[in-house]
Protein backbone atom coordinates (compact mmCIF):
# COMPACT_ATOMS: atom_id res chain seq x y z
CA UNK A 1 0.00 0.00 0.00
CA UNK A 2 1.09 3.47 -0.57
CA UNK A 3 2.22 5.67 2.35
CA UNK A 4 1.69 8.98 2.12
CA UNK A 5 2.23 11.86 4.54
CA UNK A 6 4.57 9.44 6.30
CA UNK A 7 7.60 10.49 4.49
CA UNK A 8 9.77 12.23 1.93
CA UNK A 9 8.79 9.43 -0.34
CA UNK A 10 6.30 7.15 -0.78
CA UNK A 11 6.57 3.85 -1.34
CA UNK A 12 4.50 1.26 -2.94
CA UNK A 13 4.85 -1.96 -3.38
CA UNK A 14 4.61 -3.30 -7.19
CA UNK A 15 3.05 -7.02 -7.55
CA UNK A 16 4.78 -9.17 -9.38
CA UNK A 17 7.49 -11.55 -10.49
CA UNK A 18 10.46 -9.47 -8.59
CA UNK A 19 8.17 -8.01 -6.33
CA UNK A 20 9.81 -4.71 -6.75
CA UNK A 21 9.32 -1.84 -4.66
CA UNK A 22 8.76 1.71 -6.36
CA UNK A 23 9.58 4.82 -4.15
CA UNK A 24 7.41 7.36 -5.48
CA UNK A 25 8.06 11.11 -4.79
CA UNK A 26 6.37 12.94 -2.74
CA UNK A 27 3.24 15.03 -4.60
CA UNK A 28 3.59 18.50 -2.68
CA UNK A 29 0.79 20.59 -3.68
CA UNK A 30 0.51 24.65 -3.07
CA UNK A 31 -2.25 26.16 -0.62
CA UNK A 32 -3.16 29.57 -0.60
CA UNK A 33 -5.76 28.86 1.78
CA UNK A 34 -7.54 26.37 3.97
CA UNK A 35 -9.98 25.71 1.19
CA UNK A 36 -7.48 24.81 -1.40
CA UNK A 37 -5.51 22.67 1.58
CA UNK A 38 -8.67 21.15 1.43
CA UNK A 39 -8.79 20.40 -2.22
CA UNK A 40 -4.72 19.31 -2.16
CA UNK A 41 -5.79 16.63 0.27
CA UNK A 42 -8.95 14.92 -0.88
CA UNK A 43 -7.75 15.00 -4.35
CA UNK A 44 -4.19 13.63 -4.10
CA UNK A 45 -1.81 15.43 -2.41
CA UNK A 46 0.87 13.98 0.24
CA UNK A 47 2.23 17.51 1.41
CA UNK A 48 1.41 21.05 0.96
CA UNK A 49 3.16 24.29 1.51
CA UNK A 50 1.42 27.58 2.75
CA UNK A 51 2.74 30.85 3.45
CA UNK A 52 3.61 32.59 6.37
CA UNK A 53 1.82 35.93 6.81
CA UNK A 54 4.35 38.86 5.54
CA UNK A 55 7.32 36.29 4.84
CA UNK A 56 6.45 33.95 1.57
CA UNK A 57 6.74 36.01 -1.12
CA UNK A 58 2.75 36.13 -2.02
CA UNK A 59 -0.23 38.63 -0.67
CA UNK A 60 -1.38 38.72 2.37
CA UNK A 61 -4.42 36.72 0.81
CA UNK A 62 -2.62 33.83 0.26
CA UNK A 63 -1.01 33.60 3.46
CA UNK A 64 -1.81 31.73 6.89
CA UNK A 65 -1.21 33.44 10.23
CA UNK A 66 0.10 31.41 13.54
CA UNK A 67 -3.74 30.71 14.45
CA UNK A 68 -4.98 29.27 10.50
CA UNK A 69 -1.52 27.62 10.86
CA UNK A 70 -2.31 25.96 14.00
CA UNK A 71 -5.77 24.59 12.35
CA UNK A 72 -3.86 24.22 9.12
CA UNK A 73 -1.40 22.03 10.72
CA UNK A 74 -3.30 19.69 12.81
CA UNK A 75 -5.90 19.34 9.61
CA UNK A 76 -2.69 18.11 7.37
CA UNK A 77 -1.99 15.34 10.32
CA UNK A 78 -5.38 14.57 11.08
CA UNK A 79 -4.86 13.15 7.70
CA UNK A 80 -1.69 11.77 7.87
CA UNK A 81 -0.72 14.47 5.65
CA UNK A 82 2.24 16.91 5.86
CA UNK A 83 2.48 20.55 5.61
CA UNK A 84 5.24 22.98 4.89
CA UNK A 85 5.50 26.76 6.18
CA UNK A 86 7.38 29.24 3.35
CA UNK A 87 9.34 31.83 5.08
CA UNK A 88 11.16 32.44 1.76
CA UNK A 89 10.86 36.02 1.38
CA UNK A 90 13.82 38.69 1.37
CA UNK A 91 14.48 39.94 5.08
CA UNK A 92 16.03 43.58 5.96
CA UNK A 93 17.07 44.97 9.33
CA UNK A 94 13.80 45.98 9.90
CA UNK A 95 11.82 42.83 9.69
CA UNK A 96 13.94 40.86 12.21
CA UNK A 97 11.93 41.66 15.32
CA UNK A 98 8.60 40.99 13.47
CA UNK A 99 10.44 37.61 11.91
CA UNK A 100 11.36 36.75 16.16
CA UNK A 101 7.46 37.49 17.06
CA UNK A 102 6.77 35.33 14.66
CA UNK A 103 8.87 32.48 15.51
CA UNK A 104 7.51 33.10 19.28
CA UNK A 105 3.97 33.20 18.10
CA UNK A 106 4.29 29.59 16.40
CA UNK A 107 6.62 28.11 18.53
CA UNK A 108 3.91 25.05 19.47
CA UNK A 109 2.59 24.56 16.26
CA UNK A 110 4.38 21.08 14.87
CA UNK A 111 4.31 22.29 10.77
CA UNK A 112 7.13 19.49 9.48
CA UNK A 113 9.17 22.10 7.82
CA UNK A 114 10.52 25.34 7.25
CA UNK A 115 11.17 26.46 3.93
CA UNK A 116 14.06 29.31 4.05
CA UNK A 117 15.55 31.45 1.74
CA UNK A 118 17.78 33.84 4.13
CA UNK A 119 20.46 32.70 6.21
CA UNK A 120 18.82 35.38 9.22
CA UNK A 121 15.52 33.23 8.80
CA UNK A 122 18.06 29.39 8.47
CA UNK A 123 19.99 30.77 12.28
CA UNK A 124 16.21 31.48 14.20
CA UNK A 125 14.75 28.31 12.53
CA UNK A 126 18.37 26.53 14.41
CA UNK A 127 18.21 27.81 17.33
CA UNK A 128 14.27 28.78 17.69
CA UNK A 129 12.87 25.22 16.22
CA UNK A 130 15.82 22.86 16.44
CA UNK A 131 12.48 20.42 16.04
CA UNK A 132 11.31 21.29 12.80
CA UNK A 133 12.98 20.45 9.21
CA UNK A 134 14.45 23.00 7.22
CA UNK A 135 13.93 23.23 3.61
CA UNK A 136 16.04 26.06 1.41
CA UNK A 137 14.10 27.78 -1.34
CA UNK A 138 14.39 27.84 -4.96
CA UNK A 139 15.11 31.44 -4.12
CA UNK A 140 18.60 30.60 -3.03
CA UNK A 141 19.51 28.91 -6.13
CA UNK A 142 21.23 25.80 -5.60
CA UNK A 143 21.66 23.53 -8.23
CA UNK A 144 25.07 21.75 -7.91
CA UNK A 145 26.11 18.86 -5.44
CA UNK A 146 28.69 20.72 -3.61
CA UNK A 147 26.05 23.61 -2.60
CA UNK A 148 23.41 21.17 -1.20
CA UNK A 149 26.04 18.91 0.66
CA UNK A 150 26.74 22.22 2.03
CA UNK A 151 23.55 23.09 2.65
CA UNK A 152 23.22 19.60 4.67
CA UNK A 153 25.93 20.36 6.98
CA UNK A 154 24.67 23.61 7.63
CA UNK A 155 21.13 21.61 9.17
CA UNK A 156 18.97 21.39 6.40
CA UNK A 157 17.35 18.29 5.18
CA UNK A 158 15.95 19.05 1.81
CA UNK A 159 17.49 21.57 -1.05
CA UNK A 160 14.23 22.88 -3.31
CA UNK A 161 16.68 23.52 -6.66
CA UNK A 162 16.71 26.35 -8.83
CA UNK A 163 14.16 26.01 -11.34
CA UNK A 164 17.44 26.48 -14.15
CA UNK A 165 18.56 22.62 -12.82
CA UNK A 166 18.11 19.60 -15.69
CA UNK A 167 16.64 16.57 -13.99
CA UNK A 168 20.04 15.29 -14.87
CA UNK A 169 21.72 17.23 -12.49
CA UNK A 170 18.80 16.81 -9.40
CA UNK A 171 19.16 13.11 -9.96
CA UNK A 172 23.16 13.26 -9.36
CA UNK A 173 22.55 15.77 -6.60
CA UNK A 174 20.19 13.44 -4.58
CA UNK A 175 22.45 10.62 -5.37
CA UNK A 176 25.52 12.32 -4.18
CA UNK A 177 24.64 15.17 -1.79
CA UNK A 178 22.97 12.70 1.05
CA UNK A 179 19.84 15.19 1.42
CA UNK A 180 16.63 15.08 0.25
CA UNK A 181 15.98 17.07 -3.54
CA UNK A 182 12.77 18.47 -4.36
CA UNK A 183 11.94 19.63 -7.83
CA UNK A 184 9.38 21.64 -9.51
CA UNK A 185 7.33 19.35 -11.47
CA UNK A 186 4.46 22.14 -12.72
CA UNK A 187 3.42 25.73 -12.92
CA UNK A 188 4.11 28.90 -13.75
CA UNK A 189 7.83 30.02 -14.70
CA UNK A 190 9.79 33.41 -13.86
CA UNK A 191 12.34 34.98 -16.74
CA UNK A 192 14.04 35.70 -13.72
CA UNK A 193 16.40 33.55 -12.48
CA UNK A 194 14.48 31.21 -10.22
CA UNK A 195 12.29 34.24 -9.60
CA UNK A 196 15.25 37.19 -7.91
CA UNK A 197 13.54 39.82 -9.74
CA UNK A 198 13.56 43.65 -9.28
CA UNK A 199 11.57 44.47 -12.46
CA UNK A 200 8.45 45.30 -10.74
CA UNK A 201 10.48 46.63 -7.79
CA UNK A 202 11.74 49.44 -10.65
CA UNK A 203 8.61 50.31 -12.26
CA UNK A 204 6.51 49.83 -9.40
CA UNK A 205 8.29 49.99 -6.68
CA UNK A 206 6.48 46.47 -5.18
CA UNK A 207 9.50 43.85 -5.25
CA UNK A 208 8.78 40.40 -6.02
CA UNK A 209 11.39 39.47 -3.16
CA UNK A 210 8.98 40.44 -0.86
CA UNK A 211 5.47 39.15 -1.93
CA UNK A 212 4.52 42.05 -3.86
CA UNK A 213 5.42 41.27 -7.85
CA UNK A 214 3.45 43.14 -10.20
CA UNK A 215 3.94 40.57 -13.31
CA UNK A 216 5.64 43.44 -14.90
CA UNK A 217 7.16 40.88 -17.31
CA UNK A 218 3.67 39.84 -18.18
CA UNK A 219 2.41 43.40 -19.61
CA UNK A 220 1.59 43.69 -22.67
CA UNK A 221 4.82 46.31 -24.02
CA UNK A 222 5.11 49.34 -26.32
CA UNK A 223 7.42 50.77 -28.34
CA UNK A 224 7.95 54.59 -28.12
CA UNK A 225 10.42 56.58 -30.65
CA UNK A 226 12.19 59.55 -29.21
CA UNK A 227 11.21 61.50 -32.10
CA UNK A 228 7.61 60.39 -32.26
CA UNK A 229 6.15 61.09 -28.59
CA UNK A 230 2.92 59.53 -27.99
CA UNK A 231 2.95 57.02 -31.03
CA UNK A 232 3.76 54.09 -29.25
CA UNK A 233 4.57 50.89 -31.41
CA UNK A 234 2.92 47.50 -30.14
CA UNK A 235 6.05 45.14 -29.64
CA UNK A 236 5.06 41.69 -31.88
CA UNK A 237 7.63 38.51 -31.86
CA UNK A 238 4.74 36.06 -32.77
CA UNK A 239 1.73 35.62 -34.01
CA UNK A 240 0.34 39.28 -33.29
CA UNK A 241 1.69 38.73 -29.08
CA UNK A 242 3.91 40.39 -27.44
CA UNK A 243 6.33 37.27 -25.90
CA UNK A 244 9.88 38.81 -25.23
CA UNK A 245 9.55 38.41 -21.53
CA UNK A 246 6.71 35.91 -20.97
CA UNK A 247 7.55 32.29 -19.57
CA UNK A 248 5.50 29.28 -20.66
CA UNK A 249 4.44 26.95 -17.76
CA UNK A 250 6.14 23.74 -16.54
CA UNK A 251 4.36 20.86 -17.22
CA UNK A 252 6.46 17.25 -16.94
CA UNK A 253 3.01 14.89 -16.33
CA UNK A 254 5.06 13.41 -19.97
CA UNK A 255 7.88 12.29 -17.57
CA UNK A 256 6.24 10.49 -14.52
CA UNK A 257 8.97 7.86 -15.42
CA UNK A 258 11.89 9.96 -15.18
CA UNK A 259 10.78 11.83 -12.43
CA UNK A 260 10.22 8.40 -10.43
CA UNK A 261 13.75 6.69 -11.32
CA UNK A 262 15.66 10.27 -10.73
CA UNK A 263 15.47 9.65 -7.04
CA UNK A 264 14.00 13.02 -6.06
CA UNK A 265 11.98 13.11 -2.43
CA UNK A 266 9.21 15.58 -3.95
CA UNK A 267 7.45 17.37 -6.89
CA UNK A 268 6.36 20.44 -6.30
CA UNK A 269 3.63 22.54 -8.12
CA UNK A 270 3.53 26.08 -7.96
CA UNK A 271 0.30 28.19 -7.58
CA UNK A 272 -0.36 29.66 -4.15
CA UNK A 273 -2.71 31.87 -6.16
CA UNK A 274 -4.01 29.56 -8.23
CA UNK A 275 -8.01 28.15 -7.54
CA UNK A 276 -8.87 25.64 -5.74
CA UNK A 277 -10.07 23.92 -8.99
CA UNK A 278 -6.70 24.32 -10.02
CA UNK A 279 -4.95 22.82 -7.02
CA UNK A 280 -7.45 19.78 -6.89
CA UNK A 281 -7.07 18.84 -11.13
CA UNK A 282 -3.27 19.25 -10.78
CA UNK A 283 -3.27 17.40 -8.27
CA UNK A 284 -5.18 14.54 -9.33
CA UNK A 285 -3.37 13.96 -12.43
CA UNK A 286 -0.44 13.81 -10.93
CA UNK A 287 -1.80 11.82 -8.35
CA UNK A 288 -3.10 9.23 -11.24
CA UNK A 289 -0.52 9.20 -13.34
CA UNK A 290 2.05 8.30 -10.16
CA UNK A 291 -0.21 5.86 -8.82
CA UNK A 292 -0.61 4.10 -12.45
CA UNK A 293 3.01 3.92 -12.51
CA UNK A 294 3.99 2.71 -9.31
CA UNK A 295 1.25 -0.36 -10.10
CA UNK A 296 3.05 -1.68 -12.84
CA UNK A 297 6.05 0.13 -14.36
CA UNK A 298 7.26 -1.67 -16.81
CA UNK A 299 3.18 -1.95 -18.78
CA UNK A 300 2.85 2.09 -17.97
CA UNK A 301 2.00 4.08 -21.24
CA UNK A 302 0.76 7.91 -21.01
CA UNK A 303 -2.41 8.55 -20.89
CA UNK A 304 -3.30 11.81 -23.57
CA UNK A 305 -6.52 12.05 -20.87
CA UNK A 306 -3.88 13.49 -18.46
CA UNK A 307 -2.31 16.52 -20.60
CA UNK A 308 -6.04 17.14 -21.83
CA UNK A 309 -7.45 17.41 -18.08
CA UNK A 310 -4.26 19.68 -16.93
CA UNK A 311 -5.26 22.00 -20.38
CA UNK A 312 -8.93 22.04 -18.70
CA UNK A 313 -7.11 24.62 -15.88
CA UNK A 314 -6.34 28.11 -16.66
CA UNK A 315 -2.61 27.93 -17.80
CA UNK A 316 0.03 29.21 -20.60
CA UNK A 317 1.12 26.82 -22.82
CA UNK A 318 2.46 23.96 -21.61
CA UNK A 319 6.88 23.79 -21.95
CA UNK A 320 9.42 20.81 -20.49
CA UNK A 321 11.18 24.25 -18.94
CA UNK A 322 14.80 23.31 -18.18
CA UNK A 323 14.12 19.62 -17.47
CA UNK A 324 16.27 18.31 -19.98
CA UNK A 325 18.48 21.03 -20.65
CA UNK A 326 18.46 24.26 -21.91
CA UNK A 327 17.29 24.92 -25.30
CA UNK A 328 20.04 25.81 -26.89
CA UNK A 329 18.62 25.13 -30.66
CA UNK A 330 15.96 26.84 -29.74
CA UNK A 331 15.62 29.93 -27.05
CA UNK A 332 12.00 31.29 -28.01
CA UNK A 333 10.09 27.67 -26.99
CA UNK A 334 10.11 28.73 -23.34
CA UNK A 335 8.71 32.39 -24.42
CA UNK A 336 4.65 32.98 -25.02
CA UNK A 337 1.98 35.36 -24.63
CA UNK A 338 0.99 36.61 -21.61
CA UNK A 339 -2.72 35.53 -21.32
CA UNK A 340 -3.90 32.76 -19.80
CA UNK A 341 -5.79 29.54 -21.37
CA UNK A 342 -8.56 27.02 -20.38
CA UNK A 343 -11.40 24.96 -22.11
CA UNK A 344 -13.51 25.20 -19.38
CA UNK A 345 -15.29 27.12 -16.90
CA UNK A 346 -16.09 26.55 -12.76
CA UNK A 347 -19.46 25.83 -12.19
CA UNK A 348 -19.50 25.43 -8.82
CA UNK A 349 -18.24 23.35 -5.66
CA UNK A 350 -20.03 21.00 -4.10
CA UNK A 351 -19.97 21.72 -0.52
CA UNK A 352 -22.36 19.32 0.95
CA UNK A 353 -25.45 17.09 0.53
CA UNK A 354 -28.50 16.23 2.39
CA UNK A 355 -32.13 15.29 1.57
CA UNK A 356 -31.09 14.38 -2.19
CA UNK A 357 -30.16 18.35 -2.62
CA UNK A 358 -26.93 19.81 -2.94
CA UNK A 359 -25.18 22.78 -1.35
CA UNK A 360 -23.19 24.41 -3.94
CA UNK A 361 -20.76 27.34 -4.01
CA UNK A 362 -21.25 28.73 -6.92
CA UNK A 363 -18.68 30.74 -9.29
CA UNK A 364 -20.33 31.29 -12.49
CA UNK A 365 -23.62 31.63 -13.95
CA UNK A 366 -25.68 28.38 -14.45
CA UNK A 367 -29.74 27.92 -15.21
CA UNK A 368 -31.93 24.86 -14.11
CA UNK A 369 -32.32 23.00 -17.61
CA UNK A 370 -27.78 22.81 -18.05
CA UNK A 371 -25.93 20.04 -18.24
CA UNK A 372 -22.60 20.37 -16.65
CA UNK A 373 -19.37 17.73 -16.07
CA UNK A 374 -18.43 17.05 -12.67
CA UNK A 375 -14.78 15.78 -11.89
CA UNK A 376 -13.59 13.70 -8.51
CA UNK A 377 -10.69 12.47 -6.55
CA UNK A 378 -9.50 9.52 -8.98
CA UNK A 379 -9.69 10.85 -11.87
CA UNK A 380 -13.25 10.34 -11.95
CA UNK A 381 -15.48 12.46 -14.45
CA UNK A 382 -19.49 12.40 -15.18
CA UNK A 383 -22.43 15.25 -16.40
CA UNK A 384 -25.63 15.78 -14.87
CA UNK A 385 -28.57 17.66 -14.95
CA UNK A 386 -29.87 20.14 -12.86
CA UNK A 387 -33.24 19.99 -12.47
CA UNK A 388 -34.41 22.50 -9.47
CA UNK A 389 -32.84 25.21 -7.58
CA UNK A 390 -33.10 27.25 -4.61
CA UNK A 391 -31.08 29.98 -3.37
CA UNK A 392 -29.92 30.37 0.63
CA UNK A 393 -33.32 30.60 2.30
CA UNK A 394 -34.88 28.01 -0.39
CA UNK A 395 -37.26 29.78 -2.32
CA UNK A 396 -37.17 28.45 -5.70
CA UNK A 397 -34.75 30.23 -8.69
CA UNK A 398 -34.60 29.51 -12.21
CA UNK A 399 -30.58 30.63 -12.49
CA UNK A 400 -28.00 31.67 -9.76
CA UNK A 401 -26.38 34.49 -8.98
CA UNK A 402 -22.55 33.66 -9.62
CA UNK A 403 -20.90 33.78 -6.09
CA UNK A 404 -23.76 33.15 -4.02
CA UNK A 405 -24.90 29.37 -2.38
CA UNK A 406 -27.26 27.57 -3.45
CA UNK A 407 -29.13 24.39 -3.18
CA UNK A 408 -29.41 22.44 -6.50
CA UNK A 409 -31.20 18.99 -7.58
CA UNK A 410 -29.59 17.10 -10.11
CA UNK A 411 -30.94 13.86 -12.84
CA UNK A 412 -28.28 12.14 -10.81
CA UNK A 413 -26.28 11.62 -7.81
CA UNK A 414 -23.05 13.78 -7.74
CA UNK A 415 -19.59 12.50 -5.40
CA UNK A 416 -18.65 14.55 -2.25
CA UNK A 417 -16.25 17.22 -3.01
CA UNK A 418 -16.85 17.23 -6.57
CA UNK A 419 -16.37 20.07 -8.95
CA UNK A 420 -18.94 21.38 -11.16
CA UNK A 421 -17.33 22.74 -14.56
CA UNK A 422 -18.75 22.99 -18.59
CA UNK A 423 -16.53 23.43 -21.36
CA UNK A 424 -16.30 27.01 -22.88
Amino acid sequence: MQQRGTGAICSQKVRGPLMATIQLPELLMPAGNRAKLEMAFQFGADAVFVGAGGFSLRPKGVEFDPEGLAAATKRAHELGKKLYVALNSLIFNRDLPVLGAWFEATRRIDFDALIVADLAVFSLARSLRPDVAIHISTQMSTANSLSARFLKDAGASRVILARETSLADASAIAAEAGIEVEVFAHGAMCVAVSGRCLLSAHLCGHSGSTGECKQSCRWEWQLIEKKRPGEALDVFEEGGKTIFLGSKDLCLIEHIPALVQSGVSSLKVEGRMKSEYYVANVARVYRHALDTYASDPESYVFDPLWLEELGAVSHRPYETGFAFGYPQAAPQRLQTHNHPVSDCQVVGYVRATEAGQTWLETRNRFAVGDRVEWLAPGLRNGTVGITAMTDEEGVPIEKNVAGKRVRVQFDEPVPENAILRRRV
